[in-house]
């Protein structure tokens, strides 16, 4: 369902959320046309190698519409993009990845 806020003097429209899924880079590699029909469908794809977002398919039309939405912290960015879940999911996934790579820093002092 299509949701409506006004912002300022503007009417901002918020389409349905999408169903977002997670392609990694060797699933595209092998099967670029399938991704591809479900982004036609409506459908946003997030290519990720090892477990890192690289990229993001989506249909030209919302992607004409994400440029001309107003800035964005890059946090609502990614929760409007990714979706809630996967948001989370690659958020917990950057802190891990983060954690090592703190406990792989040599250390000082």
């Amino acid at each position: 369902m299509t949701r409506y806020k006004q912002y300022g003097q503007m009417l901002v429209i918020e389409p349905p959320p999408k169903v977002v899924e997670e392609v990694s880079v060797r699933e595209l590699s092998r099967d670029t046309s399938s991704v591809l029909a479900r982004v036609a469908k409506g459908r946003r794809a997030v290519v990720t190698s090892r477990g890192t977002p690289m990229a993001v398919f989506l249909e030209v039309e919302e992607a004409l519409g994400l440029c001309a939405a107003a800035l964005l912290s890059r946090q609502e960015a990614e929760r409007r993009l990714f979706g809630p879940e996967l948001d989370e999911e690659l958020r917990e996934r950057r802190t891990r990845r983060d954690r090592r790579m703190l406990d792989r820093a040599p250390k000082t002092g």
